[in-house]
């Protein structure tokens, strides 16, 4: 087999039927120089009798034990790899036949980018294209600023990136369990230029269930992210930046925690938010509301939240 140009890192956890479609849509790329690295992460039903079945030589199989932590299943696709771009699959989402194609070209046409990424279609939990994102818009070039203020819509199956930029940058971070995708654009983007395919070229699965999410500890992430961020940037836009943007998120949690009925998570939230959110008008009404509203009577709590005339 002759050396691959790009290496596709598909990591994969008790999801057969998801996955058989997300390698299919590999198989379809009408560009044919890659290797996929199927990374999977200890299942248990029939993921690792399927792999066995393929015959294709791109393929390759890595079989790891459970760990659960999808920055190091990545990584160790990662570190196998061969091609000189790495990109990446998640294996409930899929990628349209003219992907890799135009993703390279893009790249090849912008040879000071280290990285890239393209638009995406979102698809239900049936499979079905719905909606491409409302908000979506095509940055380029140094996005550092537009990745922190989350306007840069980036997923993970979108994004390619040269492999020796994604070793410069140390790859995914392990010790996060959660948005270590965002950290690594946040990274990409100090290190180098990107370049964006404004066509989508990606079926994204929206699940409709975020109840495995614990937003306190999202949160706790994403203070991390921009924490580090502040530390290594000489930067003092970058860092009223990410102060902005952390109080930002942090009003937009407690909104979710008290919207579950969560407000013991929303007091904790509040309280580790206060050091940098505590001068927006908002995190103060954030209090009176988290604090206020389960002890008011409910005939208040309703004329309070009844529609003006």
């Amino acid at each position: 087999m002759s050396r691959p140009l790009v290496s596709i890192i598909l990591p994969t956890y008790n999801r057969e039927v998801l996955l058989r479609r997300a390698l299919e849509s590999v198989l379809a790329q009408t560009y044919d120089l890659w290797e996929l690295l199927v990374v999977d992460d200890g299942s248990t039903d029939g993921t690792r009798a399927y792999l066995q079945t393929l015959t294709d030589t791109r393929v390759r199989p890595i079989l790891r034990e459970h760990c659960g932590n999808a920055g190091a299943v990545r990584n160790a696709g990662c570190r196998t790899a061969r091609g000189s771009y790495l990109a990446f699959l998640d294996s409930d989402d899929q990628w349209l036949p003219e992907k890799l194609a135009l993703q390279i070209a893009d790249l090849h046409a912008h040879p000071e980018c280290g990285w890239g990424y393209a638009s995406f279609w979102y698809m239900d939990t049936q499979g079905r294209q719905t909606a491409q994102p409302r908000d979506w818009q095509a940055y380029g070039g140094w996005i550092l600023e537009r990745v922190i203020d989350r306007r840069a819509l980036i997923v993970t199956p979108a994004v390619i990136v040269e492999r020796h930029v994604f070793e410069t940058v140390a790859g995914f971070r392990e010790s996060l369990p959660r948005c270590e995708d965002y950290d690594l654009w946040i990274r990409l983007a100090e290190a180098s230029p990107a370049t964006v395919v404004s066509i989508p070229l990606v079926n994204v699965r929206q699940h409709f269930d975020d109840r495995d999410w614990r937003w306190l500890d999202v949160l706790g992430y994403m203070q991390q992210i921009y924490d580090g961020l502040v530390t290594r940037t000489a930067s003092s836009r970058i860092r009223l930046l990410c102060r902005v943007q952390q109080a930002r998120l942090s009003l937009d949690i407690v909104g979710r925690m008290r919207g579950a009925g969560q407000y013991e998570d929303a007091r904790r939230a509040l309280r580790t938010s206060f050091r940098y959110a505590g001068w927006h008008p908002a995190w103060w009404t954030a209090v009176l509301k988290t604090w206020l509203r389960p002890v008011t009577p409910e005939p208040l709590r309703s004329l309070y939240s009844r529609p003006k005339t």
